[in-house]
């Protein structure tokens, strides 16, 4: 069994792009959570509409990544590193990209194309890659500027001195933006600039941004627009009320409810905060499911004594409106749960076991949201592994958006690779092995192939086909195509234990169509150099290997066919199976199998023989041992060699 996301939750990830300059209050949709590795014309114009930098610091970042290919961004976070970085990358006018680093393999996690800003956040990457991290960017940085490119690093004074830096990079010391400004900029891309200019005005909104944060500015621009109002005096309070998540009044209402025959209502509150937006049947079922797992009593006749649905959604401030159960304030769910997980830690653990217990995807941004507010990764962790048997395709979507996260990507990804290396849970490693196949691979593509190269190695059946179906989905998607190919071959020519899912993954990935019909893994062209060399090494290792081998020919057949049908460029196969001839022994492999194509095909006028004697004569000329020898005169042979012999 092969666990995987669903291909909406896949297409929701790759679509949404939350601001990574400051990440405020954390209220969120699944889908919504990842922020975008490779930015977008409109991201990026986004960032530069709302970036307000203190005095010269944007110039001094440029000129630096101008003139040197490198400079780092030094602060503690929440001081405007990533958009300072992002706009770096705009005022060079080249493409931003992040980088994230394999604890595995450091040098093959610097991507060096053309006319790019490759953004590197130390943060993301485990403290002990840094010293070789260090080690690596004078030379790194020397082929980006060969390449029209360069690299920002963000950093702490801490990160930047465990580098081993062989170099002497600018350092730009960054500052907090203008919380004032940064409200602004925020508020002017959603509302007009003379409503914005009226709430920077207000007196009471003023004060808080005296002593705020960038984030804190940022979160009450949230706030302000989620009100609707158009200005301070028709709904200050009520924003004040939300950017303050709702302390006083929740404060006021679990002090009158302390009376044990107020347990059911703290139940409903609870039950309309983790199923917000759901039907009356569920909320008032999972109300019901905390009831029985603290011991509080049930509605007298279930229900059927008392007041109706209505009055009870009044008594926790919610209502029933179009078939959804939500709270007449903003963000008050979120609030809710905030202060129970503060103010009762003795709940916590009665409270998780309910919210794991609940079958919705509510619950599952609860959790999270509690998570990364918390920093709790052992949250998210111990979910994911009591749904990897229960619900694994609920594990998978929590596993990937954690994983990519700011607030615990790095916790979480590290403890994927301890279970891909060391845990003996299988249901755990088909999660690993499908978020490894998901969205994770499109922002960590190295990430991604060291997890499924541990998992590769496992001895299973069931982890090996869930590794080659990831691989499968990741070879479709045009930019991981040739890195994943390249993976693949490696583990093939390797002596570790991921050969034989190497093997057996080459073979496979190698038969995959298109929806069009036409082979995955075919170059289009001779101009692909690296896709035909790599394809090269892997059909050379699967035809020899002795259980690939019968598999291996019959795909081997299919790529010939679409050749000789005019799918693709003749020459393209020529060079690749020609490149796969490294000795005799491949000669006497691969000559056998073309000639028997080409003599037992049917009568059918498709002109296989000029595309036989084309290879015949380039694989010959490959094998430096028999290279004066022709194999054309086999080819007039009657008696053609099987070639599956």
């Amino acid at each position: 069994m092969s666990v995987s996301p669903s291909a909406e939750f896949h297409d929701e990830v790759k679509a949404a792009f939350v601001d990574s300059v400051f990440h405020g209050d954390l209220t969120f949709n699944l889908g919504k959570l990842i922020p975008s590795r490779r930015l977008g014309p409109e991201e990026i114009s986004r960032m530069r509409a709302i970036y307000v930098p203190r005095g010269d610091i944007l110039s001094r970042a440029v000129a630096a990544a101008r003139e040197t290919g490198l400079v780092v961004l030094c602060a503690n976070p929440g001081n405007g590193r990533r958009i300072t970085a992002v706009n770096v990358a705009a005022a060079l006018e080249l493409t931003p990209e992040w980088l994230v680093i394999d604890e595995e393999d450091v040098h093959a996690s610097l991507h060096c194309k053309k006319r790019r800003t490759y953004l590197l956040n130390l943060q993301e990457s485990a403290p002990e890659v840094l010293p070789a991290l260090g080690r690596e960017l004078a030379g790194y940085v020397a082929r980006l500027r060969e390449a029209g490119s360069c690299l920002v690093v963000v950093a702490t004074e801490h990160e930047l001195g465990t580098l081993d830096l062989a170099v002497h990079p600018e350092i730009v010391k960054l500052r907090a933006s203008d919380p004032r400004e940064v409200f602004l900029a925020h508020l002017a891309r959603r509302r007009s600039r003379e409503e914005s200019q009226a709430w920077a005005a207000d007196d009471q909104i003023n004060r808080i941004l005296a002593d705020a944060s960038p984030q804190d500015a940022v979160r009450l621009t949230e706030h302000v627009h989620e009100s609707g109002n158009r200005v301070p005096q028709e709904g200050v309070q009520e924003v004040l009320a939300a950017y303050y998540n709702w302390e006083k009044e929740l404060e006021s209402w679990f002090t009158i409810t302390q009376a044990t025959e107020q347990g059911y209502r703290r139940a409903l509150l609870l039950s309309v905060a983790a199923m917000e937006g759901s039907s009356v049947t569920k909320v008032f079922a999972a109300a019901d499911m905390l009831c029985a797992a603290v011991g509080i009593p049930y509605l007298p006749g279930r229900g059927l004594i008392g007041p109706g649905v209505d009055t009870h959604l009044q008594d926790v401030d919610a209502k029933y409106v179009n078939g959804q159960v939500k709270f007449t304030r903003p963000r008050y769910g979120v609030a809710v749960l905030d202060h129970v997980w503060e103010d009762r830690p003795f709940f916590k653990d009665h409270l998780t076991d309910w919210l794991r217990e609940l079958r919705d995807d509510q619950p599952s941004t609860i959790l999270l949201r509690l998570a990364m507010r918390h920093g709790l990764p052992d949250l998210v962790l111990e979910t994911v592994q009591q749904w990897s048997r229960q619900d694994p395709e609920r594990a998978v979507r929590m596993l990937t958006i954690a994983a990519m996260s700011d607030e615990l990507g790095r916790a979480i990804r590290s403890r994927m690779y301890a279970w891909a290396r060391n845990g003996n849970q299988e249901s755990l490693h088909l999660v690993v092995a499908a978020v490894c196949g998901g969205p994770l691979a499109d922002a960590f593509d190295r990430i991604a192939f060291t997890r499924l190269k541990h998992l590769a190695g496992r001895d299973s059946e069931q982890v090996e086909a869930a590794v080659i179906d990831a691989l499968a989905k990741l070879v479709t998607r045009p930019r991981l195509r040739v890195p994943t190919a390249v993976e693949i071959v490696k583990w093939a020519e390797s002596a570790g234990r991921a050969r034989r899912t190497g093997l057996r993954a080459f073979v496979k990935l190698a038969a995959l169509c298109s929806p069009e019909g036409r082979l995955v893994l075919m170059p289009y062209s001779t101009r692909e150099e690296t896709l035909i060399d790599t394809l090269a090494d892997g059909w050379r290792a699967t035809l020899r290997d002795h259980e690939s081998a019968d598999t291996a020919k019959k795909v081997a057949v299919a790529w010939l066919e679409e050749a000789v049908r005019g799918d693709t460029d003749g020459e393209v196969i020529c060079q690749i199976l020609a490149k796969a001839v490294r000795s005799s022994m491949d000669v006497g492999v691969l000559a056998p199998l073309i000639w028997h194509w080409a003599r037992t095909a049917p009568d059918d006028g498709v002109d296989r023989e000029s595309l036989c004697i084309a290879l015949m004569r380039r694989i010959g000329e490959a094998d430096r041992l028999t290279s004066d020898i022709s194999l054309l005169s086999a080819y007039d042979v009657e008696e053609t060699t099987e070639w599956d012999s």
